[in-house]
């Protein structure tokens, strides 16, 4: 198992959890060295999600430095880095626990795929038993490595919202994408919007939010990757 050294963490992160010295690493951690987005949501995922990452994840975003951040859970993490693979943009995957502790049977496939295609963090060593406040404590390096952070559904208990909340008390972009609002799935996207959280509804919209003009990354995009 290789190690992240605090002196190549992405300056965002170092920011928000200044303790933070070090996380465990499978894959390419050149990665880090791109504009990370955040994308989070349910693990009940319904097509209109999977419909959403689809349009949001376009095959464009291949063409640019950003790495796509998610957590590896079932739902809308598998999906947001299982579009990603297929369309060649390139993934981070942050896991509770150690590497190796917490992936779900029907993950497996996809966590090896990230391992060569991708790269896969983790803040503990391999043989360290896996406690529930540890996908608290992942959710904190997924809000923390990320200048914008995207929740795409949720609903009002969802363990994306802590991930959310995270990310304002970071001081990070929050951006959401609405839903139908008499579905579960949704209530906690359509909260954080009207409490002022962004809203995407395209690719249009998400290339705004990055920066992106005429098909190249402006240095409203740039600067994210220094963390200025």
């Amino acid at each position: 198992m290789q190690t992240v050294s605090r002196e190549e963490l992405p300056p965002f992160l170092v920011e928000a959890i200044p303790k933070l010295h070090s996380l465990h690493f499978i894959g390419n951690k050149d990665l880090l060295k791109r504009i990370c987005i955040t994308f989070v949501g349910t693990r009940d995922i319904t097509e209109y999600g999977e419909f959403v990452i689809r349009e949001l994840l376009n095959k464009e975003l291949a063409n640019y430095n950003i790495s796509i951040v998610s957590g590896l859970a079932r739902g809308v993490d598998a999906y947001v880095h299982k579009t990603c693979l297929e369309r060649g943009i390139k993934t981070i995957a942050i896991v509770p626990g150690a590497i190796n502790s917490a992936i779900p049977k029907s993950n497996r496939e996809i966590f090896q795929q990230i391992k060569h295609k991708g790269l896969i963090l983790a803040e503990y060593s391999e043989g360290v038993v896996l406690r529930k406040e540890m996908f608290v404590l992942r959710n904190r390096l997924l809000a923390g490595i990320s200048p914008l952070t995207i929740v795409i559904q949720a609903g009002q208990n969802s363990g994306s919202l802590i991930t959310a909340n995270l990310a304002l008390n970071y001081n990070r972009e929050l951006c959401v994408v609405p839903g139908d609002i008499n579905r579960e799935v949704s209530k906690g996207c359509n909260s954080l919007a009207k409490q002022g959280a962004g809203i995407i509804t395209s690719f249009e919209d998400l290339k705004e939010q990055l920066g992106i003009i005429n098909n190249q990354l402006t240095t409203k995009c740039e600067h994210l990757v220094q963390g200025k």
